[in-house]
């Protein structure tokens, strides 16, 4: 008999694989023989499935569903699609099981397409950061000659309004508390933790765990996905007049108009409108570029949008060393 799954709220997810959607469906699952995983990712947690049983379906990893989520002797597991027979009565959904209407959405999954139209790419000025956080690893470490004297470094990729989404108390307090490097290790392929190593110095001090945990998570895409397309955003700048005008002027000034221009010329008339510009005690801090969600591959100029607030007018692009 086929079974029509009603979702509950945040029962079937939080705890088990809070950085994937789960996509609502209809159905059986027969099992031809396989092992399910309370991660499919981390093959964590293994369980034999008996083969030729039917398992309640509780939904799709994707729209396109390469996983399954079972519900396996009252507990909830994933297991590879090719693994049995999928008897579906119902359409996939983009509808995700675990959000939650509450206004900080601290509690929500995000489904695939996000749960934000609007991002903010931040950039750092890294000499600048260091002149105040002169005791972090990232800073005791930094050189003239390394990559972050002289290109904007990765400070985060922000979904607007979220944060921390379907994410446990502890790794919240943990974040808050900058207490990063007890924070869940990420699953990073070996290119992206190297170039990850050089574009976001930051992770010397476990930066890229918090804000994976504070803003990736409400992404809806798996970890390697969220900063594989951080960093292809963060190069485009860096390859850009707008790295062209700092990187030619440090130790000197460079206003909001000049930073505007080289938006501008690099990325499409009225691009600087994207730009805000933080500065601190005179020297630029970053640039947070506001954007509609980023998709994979998407270039820096199809996604800007224009941004509001105060911007500095003016900024000293600061050198590295203290």
């Amino acid at each position: 008999m086929r079974l029509i799954i009603t979702f509950l709220l945040c029962f079937f997810l939080l705890g088990q694989n809070p950085a994937f959607a789960l996509y609502k469906v209809s159905g059986d699952f027969t099992i031809n023989s396989c092992e399910a995983y309370t991660s499919f990712k981390k093959k964590s947690e293994p369980v034999t499935l008996e083969g030729g049983k039917v398992y309640q379906v509780l939904g799709l990893n994707k729209e396109s569903g390469d996983y399954i989520y079972l519900k396996v002797d009252g507990q909830s597991k994933w297991v590879n699609k090719n693994c049995g027979q999928f008897d579906s009565t119902g359409q996939s959904s983009n509808e995700n099981i675990a959000s939650k209407p509450e206004e900080n959405k601290t509690t929500a999954n995000c489904p695939d397409e996000g749960c934000a139209e609007k991002y903010v790419l931040a950039i750092s000025w890294q000499p600048s950061f260091c002149q105040t956080m002169q005791r972090k690893p990232e800073c005791i470490s930094q050189t003239a000659e390394r990559y972050d004297a002289t290109n904007f470094t990765l400070h985060g990729l922000w979904p607007d309004r979220l944060a921390y989404c379907g994410v446990s108390s502890e790794d919240i307090n943990d974040s808050k508390q900058r207490e990063w490097d007890d924070l869940p290790a990420l699953d990073l392929d070996e290119e992206t933790t190297s170039e990850l190593a050089k574009v976001m110095p930051g992770k010397q001090s476990y930066l890229h765990r918090h804000e994976w945990i504070k803003h990736g998570t409400c992404d809806g895409r798996d970890e390697d996905t969220y900063y594989d397309i951080s960093i292809d955003l963060l190069n485009e700048v860096n390859a850009s007049e707008v790295q062209d005008l700092f990187a030619e002027n440090i130790g000197k000034s460079v206003t909001r108009s000049q930073i505007e221009t080289a938006f501008d010329n690099s990325f499409g008339e009225g691009a600087g409108e994207s730009v805000k510009i933080r500065c601190k005690n005179g020297l630029i801090s970053e640039l947070q570029i506001k954007m509609r969600r980023p998709l994979v591959g998407e270039k820096l100029a199809d996604v800007l949008v224009p941004t509001s607030g105060r911007s500095c007018d003016s900024v000293i692009v600061d050198a590295a060393g203290f």
